[in-house]
This record gives C-alpha cells, structure tokens and sequence, in this order.
C-alpha cells in the first residue's frame, strides 16, 4: 500500500474494499487505509474513504466487520475530527443512497451509535447510564432481561440496518424486558 507508483497505491486500496468480495480483516491493513484516507494523496484518501464507507455498511451486519471497525476505532474517530478527511467519508456515504449531507452526518451518527453497542456488556453499560443505576442496583450483561434485549436488538441490526433504533425505542423494550428496573 506503500510501495510502487501511485497509481499502483490506489488500485491496492480499491482492491482492498470489502465491496470488491475483499475479505481481509487484518487491523493493520485497516489501520494504514485510515491513515491514508487522512493523509494521502486526493485518489487515494477517495479510495480509502470508500473502503472505510463500506466497512461502516459491513460492520452493521456482519460481527467479524464490526470487530475490525472495533479495532480501528481510535482512527475512525481520529478521521472523523479531521474536517478534509470526513467530508470525503461522508461524500462518499452520500453517494450510496443519501439524499444530502446532512443524510449523510445523520446515518454516520446513527451506525456508529449501533456499533458503539456491540457486545451485550456495552449494551447494560448504556442502560445503566440511561437509568442512573449504580451499585447492586446495576444490571449485568449475563441478566436473562438483559441478554434478551441484546438478542432483538441484534436482530433489529442483523434483519433491519437501515432502520434507525432510537433510544426511547430501546428503553420500551428494556422496560419490557426488564420491568424490575422500571419500577412497574
């Protein structure tokens, strides 16, 4: 990715797209895209923001995508703060279905939001923040409640990824999973 010509270097990172039935999910590899959609040059940092487009659309169903955007989340926040390389990314979202920009940003927000909440502890770690519990009063990931509410919101992003979950939307379904917290 580093060697040979440039334009050797882009069709490298074009190959690299998991759009192109890519399957290498090595985190360096992933880790040198990013730091090329921040500082190569403009074909290359396009062609990184494509690639990291489409593992952002992989990482939604697919938990081995979601564990590489995992891995590389340092950069991906790291791209999203560098105002040239993010406009590329979010272009480059724009061109797969979103009507604007602001599509864009929103869609950006709401993926990365469903991926922040990949294992079932991260999803009681939001539930508990959600519902000031603290102490003995925490639940925990291995609750029956708790692994039930991970399982339909696994489905709802593994059958439904276009479709946006919104909090109070996850807070009825804890509530009626978990009504002992809701006080019911």
């Amino acid at each position: 990715m580093n060697d040979g010509s440039y334009d050797a270097r882009c069709r490298v990172l074009r190959d690299l797209c998991p759009c192109r039935n890519n399957r290498n999910r090595e985190t360096e590899v992933w880790r040198e895209i990013f730091n090329k959609a921040l500082g190569g040059g403009f074909r290359e940092r396009d062609q990184a923001a494509h690639a990291i487009g489409t593992l952002i659309d992989k990482a939604l169903r697919s938990s081995e995508w979601r564990e590489v955007l995992h891995q590389c989340n340092d950069k991906l926040d790291e791209l999203m703060l560098d105002p040239r390389a993010s406009r590329l990314l979010l272009a480059q979202m724009k061109k797969h279905g979103h009507a604007h920009r602001g599509a864009a940003i929103q869609s950006y927000r709401r993926r990365r939001r469903v991926l922040d909440m990949a294992t079932p502890a991260e999803l009681t770690q939001w539930l508990n923040g959600q519902l000031r519990l603290s102490g003995r009063h925490r639940i925990e990931a291995n609750d029956p409640g708790a692994q039930r509410l991970w399982r339909w919101q696994n489905h709802r992003v593994k059958f439904q990824p276009k479709r946006a979950t919104r909090d109070d939307e996850l807070l009825n379904k804890a509530q009626r999973y978990l009504p002992h917290l809701f006080g019911h």
